[in-house]
């Protein structure tokens, strides 16, 4: 472990116009990619660098201005408490201040044991370059077989603090309320057990709170290495993925570099034990990667401009003019269906981080103003473009916090922890909603709202504005219905109906005891969702006028 590093300073770097903002990247600098920023007289980018790169980015005409020292205050460091008893409920449980890696693998292993039926402890199968254990908790459960598997990760960054905290003390809440039957509660919103004990019965969730247990604890061991940013090894395990390796866009080949990638793709055992986990695990759909700072919730591609009309367009594709946003040449290919869950869902995770402390995040593509290459991101949303037969992982990266008013920056990777936990309150309901929206066209029911959507789409017309205002509250609804099991039963008796009549007849009649479940289902989501509640009532109109008449009139 090293012991000592040269004096770097925080620092803005300002230049001319974009293009001259994203020839950085190719200095191999610790430069923060998500604040990268246009200016009245050009564009600006933040960082943390030595004397002698200051020097040499100054040498070579750029406006580098050294933020002034700040003082920071002291690490918060967790009690070293022996057990961590559910009973004891989340908040005395969860201990203020940060943890050492160890913790991390004594908490999932004392979870997996106090929830058996619910809560399992996965060994990834590598230790770290020092020989540390990482392990995954897993939760699942109920008898559902076909069920998507979502990660939700933290640590890659050893000076990120927070985010193994936020996942730490998630996951902590959702085991609470399954072993008590007790709500998650968070400032602005409450998650019903039935809610949770869905989201369990449904999905595969995998949480891997510390990806980098070694350069965490570095970070702990000394005041002057609490910006460190990689592994053991320096390895930078955000650029150590098998995307665009080789690129060189936002990675260094040199290993003094804080974006250094790494010899090879996968060549760190902390990012193969992602790649195990995406590969034994094939039903895995979805990624969430917590890293700081910036406020900003960022979806694929990293390395250029996305395109929806251009499939051969991609970063399977040599290009020299790949890496270049904004300059209307190449631009990386996305599915428009990928796009448009993209949107909604990092709007509907946005919109619930707001509600909590009133805080706005920003939510964006990932390349932004200065392109990124081999991230955990763009690398798991990859596979299924290289290989057709892989399932298609959608991921998204937070960025959580901002630095405090003063310009402390590093606050904004390691706040006090009071500051810590309200971005814990922020995001946590946030990977609630993540969950909602990965169960939501997937869940037990799947094929029978399939189904129903068939026999709907046969006959939809004005009522199409109102059919895609619901959908856009998907999650809401499907909370709603965890939570109220008889409604929940209304509406699945009353779909079953329905695709049934459709099976004999092409335009089947909508008789009254379908339309009295659906209205009666109907009317208790809109006491739950009051967001859809106006939609909720129109539904609940329309429907009641259309008893006794085939459903093509009653969706004209």
């Amino acid at each position: 472990m090293p012991d000592t590093e040269a004096a770097r300073h925080f620092v803005t770097v300002s230049v001319d116009d974009r293009d001259a903002l994203r020839l950085l990247a190719q200095r191999g600098l610790d430069l923060f990619p998500s604040t990268a920023r246009e200016t009245a007289d050009g564009a600006a980018i933040d960082g943390y660098l030595r004397d002698e790169e200051i020097t040499a980015l100054a040498d070579s005409g750029h406006d580098v201005l050294v933020h002034p020292d700040v003082e920071a205050a002291p690490l918060e460091i967790a009690p070293d408490n022996e057990t961590r008893p559910l009973s004891a409920g989340p908040e005395a449980a969860v201990p203020p201040g940060y943890q050492a890696s160890y913790h991390f693998e004594r908490f999932i292993h004392d979870m997996a044991q106090a929830l058996p039926d619910t809560l399992s402890r996965v060994r990834l199968p590598e230790p770290s370059v020092q020989g540390k254990p990482i392990s995954v908790l897993r939760m699942r459960s109920g008898t559902r077989a076909d069920r998507p598997g979502v990660i939700l990760m933290a640590g890659a960054h050893a000076r990120e603090l927070m985010n193994p905290e936020l996942l730490y003390n998630w996951a902590f809440r959702v085991a609470y309320c399954l072993s008590s039957e007790t709500a998650v509660n968070y400032p602005a919103v409450t998650y019903q057990y039935g809610t949770i004990r869905l989201l369990a019965d449904n999905l595969d969730v995998f949480v891997v709170p510390m990806v980098n247990p070694d350069g965490r604890d570095i970070v702990l061991s000394a005041e002057n290495l609490r910006m460190w940013r990689g592994n053991s090894r320096r390895v930078d395990l955000n650029r150590n993925y098998d995307f665009l390796f080789d690129s060189g866009i936002g990675t260094s080949t040199d290993p003094a570099s804080d974006v250094y990638r790494g010899p090879h793709a996968f060549s760190e055992p902390e990012t193969r034990n992602i790649r195990w986990l995406l590969d034994t695990f094939p039903h895995i759909t979805a990624v969430l990667d917590l890293h700081s700072f910036s406020e900003l919730i960022l979806y694929p591609w990293g390395d250029d401009d996305n395109q929806t009309t251009d499939p051969a367009q991609n970063f399977r594709v040599p290009n020299p003019d790949r890496g270049v946003p904004n300059d209307g040449r190449y631009r990386e290919y996305i599915p428009q269906g990928d796009l448009d869950w993209f949107l909604r869902t990092g709007n509907r995770m946005r919109e619930t981080i707001a509600k909590q402390h009133g805080r706005s995040y920003t939510i964006q593509q990932s390349v932004g103003l200065y392109p990124t290459t081999a991230t955990v991101d763009d690398y798991t949303f990859s596979r299924h473009f290289v290989n057709p037969g892989l399932k298609k992982v959608r991921g998204f990266c937070i960025e959580t916090g901002k630095p405090p008013v003063g310009g402390d920056l590093l606050g904004a990777f390691q706040p006090p922890y009071e500051e810590a936990r309200k971005v814990i309150e922020e995001v946590g309901p946030a990977v609630v909603e993540f969950l909602l929206e990965i169960y939501c066209p997937t869940g037990p029911d799947s094929l029978l709202l399939s189904e129903a959507e068939e026999v709907l789409a046969r006959h939809m017309g004005t009522s199409r504005e109102l059919y895609d205002g619901l959908v856009a509250h998907g999650p809401g609804i499907l909370r709603a219905l965890g939570d109220a099991p008889r409604a929940r039963v209304k509406a699945t008796i009353a779909l079953k109906r329905l695709t049934e009549a459709a099976r004999l007849d092409h335009d089947p009649v909508l008789e009254s005891d379908i339309v009295e479940k659906l209205a009666e289902a109907a009317t208790a989501i809109g006491e739950a969702v009051p967001e859809a509640q106006a939609l909720l009532k129109e539904f609940v109109a329309r429907t009641g006028r259309a008893a006794g008449k085939p459903l093509s009139a009653a969706l004209a």
